[in-house]
């Protein structure tokens, strides 16, 4: 790599497209260097899927796009492949090839006319899944793999044809939030290796967390552009989006956090009950938050960053002083959210004979979800009360990790609809028999 390639691998001027005679990019000046992962991000409309297709030739757009210091239009596409990687938002695959042979693909641009793939090709495809976690799919069918595997299966083959720059278009929209996690670890990896990856982002905190540098764009507009805590403001994330957007340092990560407040329309109107303490609930609260759920909460001490939670996003939840035992009332506080609510939400809670009362409380739920990311013998420390409580608990409830919760959530409410018309309906049919 030239010193010129490393000042700017990727470089737009003056860079203008239209639909129709409107305006969706409107002279974007971009410079993007080797190392550098650039996240773009930004409301719907904004213009990030429009910026990378025209990063790859695919949209004729006005103003000059300079690829390692060569003009982008006197590249052919398989010149162009060779140096750009790029995966679609939901990628379509018509045909059942296994995914194997799907990722073997990235090695076109590296195959003359008529050539076949050699033993080299063959290992940087099996490289390519083994580092994404795919190999096991290898010979089946990419028609029956999930949306979320089948987005891994097409990074890794973006890995295999060995690009210098990577085009990542919201990557991660059909991931659970492990594997998004595990998407944007890889591309951080990527870029230190000495990369360019530029990926449409549409979750802001993981923009914040992975991404060495943020351009926020608006109407086609670049709005500000700059490190992740310059562009990431509460005055450039208001206007852009156009709510009253609140940025803040976590104060249980270190790292930067976004909030922006659910639209009216979107508010499911369901209030879910989460027990937490010990910082084991925040997360629980604020995903449930963002999710369009109101939220009540147990009984959190006033030192506990889950109280701290509950009161930043104004939840409903009582308050018991440092050290201290819960009481018959905030027991009976406890119970009496829990009996209404619809779900109550158990997290990672490590107990101790002064918060036994929140197991007591659970079994007064209708449905309940228990959040296991550590074994429950690791945080019984009442030489087994806890474990006697919460094995009563497990028999009845459903069992998954902090990564899978809003799944579970959204299941299991699905299911007690069901469930509940079901009821409804026999009910009815069983009183026009009585009748």
């Amino acid at each position: 790599m030239t010193a010129a390639e490393a000042i700017s691998r990727l470089k737009t001027e003056k860079l203008t497209l239209a639909f129709q005679r409107k305006p969706v990019l409107k002279g974007i000046d971009l410079t993007v260097r080797a190392g550098e992962f650039l996240g773009l991000i930004g409301p719907n409309g904004a213009g990030k899927t429009t910026l990378l297709k025209c990063l790859n030739g695919i949209y004729p757009s006005q103003g000059k796009i300079w690829l390692q210091g060569v003009d982008l239009k006197n590249l052919t596409d398989k010149e162009v492949a060779l140096r750009i990687g790029v995966m679609h938002q939901n990628a379509q695959v018509t045909f059942p090839f296994p995914a194997g042979e799907v990722v073997l693909m990235g090695r076109y641009p590296h195959l003359k006319r008529l050539q076949r793939e050699s033993g080299q090709d063959y290992r940087i495809a099996r490289e390519s899944m083994a580092y994404t976690d795919t190999l096991q799919f290898a010979q089946r069918s990419i028609s029956e793999l999930s949306g979320g595997e089948r987005q891994r299966v097409l990074f890794a083959k973006v890995l295999a044809q060995e690009p210098e720059v990577i085009l990542l278009d919201e990557p991660t929209a059909s991931l659970d939030i492990r594997h998004q996690e595990q998407i944007f670890q890889y591309a951080r990896v990527l870029a230190a290796q000495g990369k360019t990856v530029i990926a449409a982002v549409h979750d802001l905190k993981i923009a914040a967390r992975y991404c060495t540098r943020l351009v926020l764009l608006k109407d086609g507009e670049i709005l500000a552009d700059g490190v992740p805590e310059g562009v990431l403001t509460s005055e450039n994330v208001s206007e852009a989006y156009g709510v009253r957007a609140l940025v803040y340092r976590n104060a249980m990560t270190g790292l930067m956090d976004v909030y922006l407040p659910v639209p009216k329309q979107a508010a499911k109107r369901i209030r879910l009950h989460v027990i937490g303490g010990g910082g084991s609930g925040s997360d629980i609260m604020r995903s449930l938050v963002e999710h369009g759920y109101e939220v009540s909460a147990g009984v959190l001490s006033e030192e506990d960053s889950d109280f701290k939670c509950a009161q930043f996003f104004g939840i409903d939840c009582v308050s018991a002083p440092p050290f201290s035992g819960i009481s018959e009332a905030a027991l009976e506080y406890n119970v009496r959210k829990i009996r209404k609510a619809p779900l109550t939400i158990l997290g990672n809670v490590y107990f101790g004979e002064l918060n036994l009362r929140n197991l007591e409380a659970a079994l007064q739920a209708a449905r309940l979800i228990l959040v296991e990311d550590d074994v429950p013998q690791k945080r019984d420390f009442t030489q087994g009360k806890a474990l006697a409580l919460y094995g009563r608990l497990r028999e009845r409830a459903r069992v998954t990790t902090s990564a899978e919760l809003m799944t579970a959530v959204e299941e299991v409410l699905a299911q007690s609809s069901t469930v509940d018309g079901e009821k409804e309906g026999n009910a009815v049919a069983g009183g026009m028999r009585h009748v």
